[in-house]
């Protein structure tokens, strides 16, 4: 059977090379955890209000402020990606959603966990710009348009595993101890750090400002 002029030959999905593949995954899973951590808060708000003795819409407040930090934190990740790269912003993101979800677990009172879920939302906004950016601006442009909608259904992923980590660990750990499991994700900086390797169009696009 001959192939028509101009239709790749292969299967989208074996056109992109390790190092993309790579890229996307790391944005895959800063996405998918920034999601586990964000939302197990909305599985503990009831033990949270009890212990705390405060009401339980000044608990639900919390998530009004993370929401409107992530504006700084896209903004500022934005700007800074420009600048140094996606990897950076990308790793400190994560490691800035997961410090701030294991320093919550601490609370000794309800103002303390205000402060630090709050702080969280910027961490959880500068995730996507950087994630994304890097994937994307490495991955082929015939399956760019799929794989960015994959990518942003990963949140679902996150919302899912924190759902079973509660139901399966909650009665075991309490509330405490599924913030503190956010600092897993933190691991994946180590082996972003290692693995991951800027986009070539951005290094290309720096390289010309530099001249």
């Amino acid at each position: 059977m001959s192939v028509t002029a101009g239709t790749p030959s292969v299967p989208w999905w074996k056109e992109p090379t390790k190092d993309q593949w790579l890229a996307w995954w790391a944005a895959w899973a800063g996405w998918t955890l920034d999601s586990f951590d964000f939302t197990i808060f909305l599985l503990i708000m009831l033990p949270i209000s009890q212990e705390f003795h405060v009401p339980l819409t000044a608990v639900t407040a919390v998530f009004a402020i993370t929401l409107w930090l992530r504006l700084v934190g896209a903004t500022a990740s934005g700007w800074l990606a420009d600048r140094v790269g996606r990897k950076i912003p990308l790793m400190i993101s994560i490691l800035w959603y997961s410090i701030c979800n294991f320093i919550a677990g601490f609370s000794p009172n309800f103002a303390f966990l205000f402060f630090f879920r709050a702080l969280l939302g910027i961490g959880m906004g500068a995730e996507w710009p950087a994630g994304a950016s890097l994937a994307m601006e490495s991955w082929p442009a015939r399956s760019r348009g799929l794989m960015s909608s994959v990518l942003q259904g990963s949140w679902a992923l996150g919302f899912l595993a924190s759902s079973a980590a509660y139901g399966l660990l909650y009665n075991y750990i309490g509330w405490r101890g599924l913030l503190w499991m956010g600092i897993l994700p933190a691991l994946a900086v180590v082996w972003i750090r290692k693995y991951i390797k800027e986009p070539e169009i951005w290094l290309e696009n720096r390289r010309q400002q530099r001249l």
